[in-house]
């Protein structure tokens, strides 16, 4: 029995697997959606009652077993560590076995120790690529795909009656697309195929560039920039970290992070005095996030002077905050200069996963249009949250020789 509890429009994507007394969930987090969620914008649950407060407004879901009382039967599964896949697994019973893949560990270490996320106690176990976790009937195999950061994972899911594949977030256009080719030959075939499809819908992207586009477009603002360079990028990818680091020293700056976001990116060059770089910005290149837009007023940026919005808070222009970012570097007469690859398949590399997979169902998920997705006369089901769909019912679905 498969049941979705939230089918993600187009983030907090999560679902159950059942047979016989089992139950495995996979991911466990919230919706992204500045200016839409109940809880956004700053606001916050009330203290001591968290939990309560995102179950009553319906960010968390009304999910028996798996809070402060473990029912004895349900397993979670997580795919990596984006919040919106693992915002409210700080609230899961310490004893419900939690799995996550090996290699999310370092990162998922250095999100909870900076606090940059909170995580239950205990962790959780990690599984290498390719382990396999029994729950009860169900068996469940990690197998990598290539993300937007360290450690994610797509799911093969086989039940007595059922074989499912969860493709995670993933791409084909990062620096390791045989990890993302490697999923869709393990899952070659299944009965299901749990797809998602967050580049369906919303807004377009200027480019769709590849990562390795990006560092070299970086590479290139370094060599035409005058003044200090300013980069809002999300320290979970610490791929992209990394190479703007090394452009930054090849260019003769030095690449600072603030505190956390160094800490989370894994980075040991700090930022500590404003006043060194306001002296020499020309030698620097600085991390800044959203919230510490005030911080330009003791930087003084010079003329000609760029701010590279790389995956840092706001989003997109449908992020409210997107106005308030504007409004900053207005003032300071930055050059803003989008520079993204999206962590997740462009609409061509999904029709080719589906079509690689070959499954008996796609099932779109994790999208704000996931009826666009072209499945190449693979069946398609767009899912309902809450309607449980037996092993029966989609196994029909597949399309006999």
């Amino acid at each position: 029995m498969l049941t979705f509890l939230a089918t993600g429009n187009p983030t907090g994507l999560k679902f159950t697997v059942e047979h016989g007394s089992a139950r495995a969930l996979f991911d466990f987090g919230r919706e992204h959606a500045p200016g839409r969620a109940p809880f956004s914008l700053g606001l916050e649950p009330r203290p001591g009652r968290e939990l309560e407060d995102l179950i009553a407004v319906g960010e968390a879901p009304r999910l028996d077993g798996v809070y402060r009382d473990w029912d004895g039967r349900t397993s979670v599964f997580i795919s990596h560590l984006h919040l919106d896949h693992t915002g409210l697994v700080r609230f899961l019973a310490p004893e419900a076995p939690l799995y996550y893949p090996a290699e999310m560990e370092e990162l998922r270490s250095a999100c909870a120790g900076s606090g940059y996320l909170q995580w239950r106690k205990p962790a959780g176990t990690p599984v290498p690529d390719r382990g396999t976790i029994r729950a009860g009937e169900i068996e469940v195999e990690l197998v990598a795909v290539d993300h937007d950061l360290p450690g994610a994972t797509g799911f093969l899911i086989h039940t007595p009656d059922l074989a499912l594949a969860y493709s995670g977030d993933h791409r084909w256009h990062g620096l390791r697309p045989e990890l993302t080719a490697g999923f869709a030959e393990a899952a070659r075939e299944v009965d299901v195929l749990i797809l998602e499809c967050v580049s369906l819908g919303g807004t377009a992207e200027l480019e769709r560039l590849s990562e390795a586009q990006v560092a070299t477009r970086f590479e290139q603002l370094l060599r035409r920039a005058r003044g200090l360079v300013l980069v809002n990028l999300y320290p979970m990818n610490r791929e992209r970290t990394a190479a703007f680091a090394q452009a930054c020293n090849a260019a003769g700056r030095r690449f600072l992070m603030e505190p956390q976001a160094a800490a989370v990116a894994g980075r040991r060059e700090i930022l500590t005095d404003l006043s060194d770089v306001a002296r020499d910005p020309a030698g620097h290149c600085v991390q800044l996030g959203f919230e510490s837009l005030p911080r330009l007023i003791d930087l003084r940026p010079p003329a000609g002077s760029i701010w590279v919005q790389s995956g840092g808070r706001p989003l997109g222009p449908f992020d409210p905050a997107a106005a308030v970012l504007s409004a900053w570097t207005e003032l300071f007469d930055l050059e803003v200069v989008p520079l993204e690859s999206s962590g997740h398949s462009y609409p061509a590399d999904l029709m080719r996963m589906t079509r690689a997979v070959a499954p008996g169902v796609v099932l779109p998920v994790h999208s704000r249009e996931p009826n666009r997705l072209v499945s190449g006369g693979v069946p398609m089901l767009v899912p309902t949250a809450l309607r449980p769909y037996p092993a029966g019912e989609l196994r029909s679905r597949r399309i006999r020789p």
